[in-house]
């Protein structure tokens, strides 16, 4: 979807590129350094329409990019979910949603603009109407919170999923320390409720960055229409290389073999002689952390150059090559 498709069905009509790139900064301006005000621009249809032209454009990307971390077969399963967006704003999740899954979404949103620009968009991209109510969606439930937890709460949170019981619960915040503890407390709450994490944690135990000055978090790196990309340049955002909280939720049991594999958590700089890793692995039932280091002489040239690409979030296979004094060398397998 181009920037060009949405523009038309903004609640406000933009006179120019750089009228909407003033708008932009503006709320950027909110949501950093006028916290305290930053509900103001919910009532004012200027700033509803330009949150909406520039975190809809580029949260297309971003959740496909968070589909590639699940398998092949569970990509395909999605289609047999219907999306419950809480938090949905101007329908930012629910439109990416049906641009890459195709199935149906309900958007719980409390800002009168937001819905009415929510509306605007379904009406005029799809000559459909909007849904806002989760109760009527046909197929299983994926419960999204989309940069939405971080405004409700987590208590709040929970209720959603009580209300609505889903199958699969996502949740996208953004990559920082406060996002993490909100993150932490609402899996330590659904484990307790029988619910099991699929990604990032291969295991249930207890997180091990828990009680720490340290957070798990992923990376994104994903590209945009041209006149998206324009558009973060000249609001001087960057939209490309995304640091994410990510965690999936489902009710059904994790049935992978664990014990070989490993989540990156954090890439160190590399040596002259290996990739360097710290990942998060499950050891005799326990999340645990460690540094590992990878030589490039066990691969080729040309595959280490793609494992030069991995960031935060990738999960591998390996086996134990050595333990050293602080770290762990491997091989993949």
């Amino acid at each position: 979807m181009k920037l060009s498709d949405l523009l038309p069905h903004l609640l406000h009509a933009f006179k120019s590129e750089s009228d909407l790139v003033r708008a932009i900064e503006e709320i950027s301006l909110k949501f950093t350094k006028e916290r305290d005000f930053i509900g103001d621009y919910l009532q004012d249809p200027r700033l509803v329409s330009a949150y909406a032209a520039f975190y809809l454009s580029t949260n297309l990307p971003k959740l496909a990019a968070v589909t590639h971390w699940l398998t092949e077969v569970e990509q395909e399963e999605l289609k047999q979910f219907d999306l419950i967006d809480v938090g949905a704003g101007p329908g930012t999740f629910s439109l990416a949603w049906r641009e890459l899954v195709g199935t149906k979404s309900a958007m719980i949103e409390t800002s009168k603009l937001m819905r009415e620009q929510a509306t605007k968009f379904y009406q005029g991209l799809y000559q459909e109407e909007a849904l806002f109510k989760p109760e009527l969606l046909p197929q299983r439930k994926l419960l999204l919170f989309g940069h939405s937890l971080n405004e409700m709460g987590v208590e709040a949170g929970l209720e959603y999923i009580k209300k609505y019981n889903p199958e699969k619960i996502w949740l996208l915040e953004p990559g920082t320390k406060q996002s993490f503890a909100l993150a932490l407390s609402l899996r330590e709450s659904l484990i307790a409720q029988k619910w099991q994490v699929r990604f990032p944690c291969l295991g249930q135990a207890e997180c091990p960055m828990k009680n720490t000055d340290d957070w798990c978090h992923q990376y994104l790196h994903v590209t945009h229409d041209p006149q998206v990309e324009r558009l973060t340049q000249l609001a001087s955002r960057d939209r490309r290389h995304l640091p994410m909280t990510v965690m999936m939720f489902q009710r059904e049991a994790r049935v992978a073999e664990t014990e070989q594999l490993a989540r990156i958590v954090r890439v160190f700089p590399q040596t002259k002689f290996s990739h360097e890793w710290q990942v998060c692995r499950e050891q005799d039932e326990r999340l645990v952390l460690a540094r590992c280091e990878f030589p490039f002489k066990l691969s080729t040239k040309e595959e280490n150059k793609k494992i030069s690409d991995w960031l935060a979030g990738h999960e591998i296979r390996f086996e134990v090559v050595k333990e050293l004094a602080d770290r762990v060398r491997i091989k993949l397998v």
